[in-house]
């Protein structure tokens, strides 16, 4: 009975487990050997164990997450640009990179090569492929208000699916996170074929973002903590994996 008793008093009342959306996406995140790598899986593992908790990844491709995240059924995604309309259902902790999306394109002629202004885009002479539910920044989402404009985009839900579609010719440019496209350039051969622009469409800093329909929302002022206790031993914050 005292073993019982004490056991009781030993063991925690629920099971912190922080759910944290990952994807093909390297180098923020990958998998090597049936293993989750990548800086934003290290920044999760982290903060999870600052909270005493377990980290549980969930494969989704970014537009699902989002929605997901409205349900709380996942507690954190990494890379998010603050919004208005996801501020209703996510809150944004401190910055953890800086964010730049560039424009690159299969084209060979040297005028798409090197494309420096968005405007120029309206002239394009082929497909431009983007990730669904992705902010590319202002101006560029007034342009995609543009009926002209929307009918030379294709919108696709997984990032994967986007980039395939134009390194088979089905699309002949895309917006993609500039990191992700050196990364791909340097270490698949496929890649070679496209031309990283001189365009960014954003370079901001980007947030780690909480559901605030998570069962871990309540526990906010405990993460925030143990994110700055992070960020001020210099293990949250980079402008680069």
């Amino acid at each position: 009975m005292r073993w019982l008793l004490l056991s009781l008093l030993c063991t925690p009342l629920w099971a912190c487990e922080l759910k944290v959306q990952v994807s093909d996406f390297p180098p923020y995140s990958y998998q090597k050997d049936g293993e989750w790598q990548g800086s934003r899986v290290v920044l999760s593992q982290r903060l999870a164990q600052k909270l005493n908790c377990t980290v549980r990844f969930l494969d989704v491709p970014w537009a699902r997450a989002l929605l997901l995240m409205q349900q709380g059924d996942i507690d954190l995604m990494f890379n998010l640009t603050p919004t208005p309309d996801r501020q209703h259902y996510i809150w944004f902790s401190r910055p953890h990179h800086l964010e730049r999306l560039a424009f690159a394109t299969t084209l060979t002629d040297p005028q798409w090569q090197q494309i420096s202004t968005l405007q120029a885009l309206n002239n394009f002479p082929g497909t431009i492929a983007l990730t669904q539910g992705s902010f590319m920044g202002a101006e560029m989402q007034k342009m995609l208000q543009q009926p002209a404009f929307r009918q030379r985009t294709i919108e696709v839900a997984e990032r994967r699916v986007k980039n395939e579609l134009v390194l088979k010719d089905r699309a002949q440019g895309l917006v993609e996170d500039l990191d992700y496209l050196q990364f791909a350039r340097a270490n698949f051969p496929e890649y070679q074929q496209l031309t990283i622009t001189p365009l960014r469409l954003t370079q901001t800093e980007v947030a780690a973002g909480f559901s605030k329909n998570s069962v871990l929302a309540f526990q906010q002022k405990q993460i925030e903590q143990a994110i700055a206790e992070l960020d001020q031993a210099g293990l949250w914050y980079s402008e680069s994996p």
